[in-house]
């Protein structure tokens, strides 16, 4: 009995572990999601909550101590404005738009965060440089009337569901900045950051 009982799990044992299985077991590992990169969580652009390092809702303060001083900024009656520039040729932007709750809160509280780098991407890999197309096929797109945008030929496309807005080059089609705003927010996705 055990002479027949080793003749049949011995050669179970072997196929168990055989090279075959062990290649296809390992080529499927490999081959799965090569194509697309791994986005880091501090490249992520989550909308309604966040770019990178910097989240909605946070004091402005944050952004100065993550990304250090602002290469600008601009602040009035409760509101500011900071923005910097890659040191790189292409200049990219990252800008903050904070605002105080007069009389409700003591410090100014980050709204938008806009990007234009390519290297910041969303969790379906929409980032600058995707075609208004492609972005139509991820969000539900409303167009926003924006004269200071339109006059540097842009056209300004919100999901406001969402909390995500995208500015299309007129020309190309293609999206130059990204802005994420809170979700269902509209007053706070229309403000001009341009």
């Amino acid at each position: 009995m055990k002479k027949t009982f080793l003749m049949l799990i011995v050669p179970l044992l072997f196929a168990c572990n055989s090279p075959a299985d062990k290649k296809a077991t390992d080529s499927t590992a490999t081959d799965t999601f090569t194509d697309a990169p791994e986005i880091k969580p501090d490249q992520l652009i989550s909308p309604g909550k966040g770019i990178g390092q910097l989240t909605i809702g946070l004091p402005a303060d944050s952004a100065i101590a993550k990304l250090g001083k602002p290469d600008s900024s601009d602040a009035a009656m409760g509101s500011a404005l900071m923005a910097w520039y890659s040191k790189d040729a292409n200049k990219y932007r990252t800008a903050v738009f904070a605002r105080r709750n007069m009389g409700n809160d003591e410090v100014s509280r980050i709204k938008l965060i806009m990007v234009s780098s390519p290297w910041f991407k969303t969790g379906d890999g929409v980032a600058t440089g995707t075609t208004l197309a492609d972005i139509e096929k991820s969000y539900q797109l409303k167009p926003v009337e924006n004269t200071t945008a339109a006059k540097k030929g842009l056209l300004v496309f919100d999901d406001n569901t969402k909390g995500i807005t995208f500015d299309i080059d007129s020309t190309s089609k293609k999206c130059v900045a990204i802005t994420v705003h809170p979700a269902n927010d509209g007053s706070g996705s229309y403000l001009d950051i341009h």
